[in-house]
């Protein structure tokens, strides 16, 4: 019993480090990009031992990788949780799109930064764990909503790939303004306290008149 509960306490200290590391890794390859992130300043803010970010990460692109993945998995998980909700393609559809512009919202401006320097860069590790998610799991997902919608005639004939990237893509683009934007007279505007109601609420209006038939 001694032996199990002292792997317990050793399971969580270990799990509680890497998230100390994840977020101060964030931080690191925001501000500096990957080419001048450096592990020991990660190590220094995360107040652990430089050894043991190579023990648990093997390397500075290791821990790289795993910052994306950690924030992509968490978007993946709520998009799926929507589209595997019952109820019509339409009301399913827009229930993705709702936990897409919830969780995007509750990200850090760092998360954007990195995103963008990673896309920049050539997108080598969004390649890698991003990608191959969304086209093998996310967008069939989708694809089939949009086209049971299309059947029942409750929305447009439109082109699913190009629906949803137009749709998640201005999301993205939107959030990311938050960055150029910050502190700024249009930012104070635009960002405003409680600004995600508004904002989602004007989007689906969007939708709703410019996708959805009338019945």
């Amino acid at each position: 019993m001694k032996n199990i509960k002292k792997i317990r306490k050793k399971t969580k200290e270990t799990s509680s480090s890497e998230e100390k590391v994840i977020a101060a890794a964030l931080d690191e390859f925001a501000l500096h990009g990957y080419a001048g992130a450096r592990v020991d300043r990660i190590a220094a803010k995360a107040k652990v031992n430089k050894a043991m970010i190579y023990y648990h990460f093997k390397s500075k692109e290791k821990l790289y990788e795993r910052t994306i993945k950690d924030n992509f998995d968490i978007i993946f998980q709520k998009v799926r949780e929507a589209a595997v909700t019952d109820g019509e393609p339409v009301e399913a559809l827009y229930a993705i799109i709702n936990n897409y512009l919830t969780v995007l919202d509750s990200f850090s401006i760092n998360i954007f930064q990195v995103f963008m320097r990673e896309v920049a860069g050539g997108g080598k590790i969004f390649k890698k764990t991003a990608l191959p998610v969304i086209s093998k799991t996310i967008f069939p997902l989708v694809k089939q909503l949009i086209e049971s919608a299309v059947e029942s005639k409750r929305i447009r004939d439109v082109n699913p790939l190009y629906t949803f990237f137009q749709v998640i893509g201005s999301i993205i683009f939107f959030n990311m303004l938050r960055i150029p934007m910050a502190g700024t007279d249009l930012g104070k505007i635009i960002f405003k306290e409680n600004y995600l109601n508004e904002y989602s609420d004007n989007l689906f209006k969007i939708l709703k008149y410019g996708l959805e038939l009338k019945r």
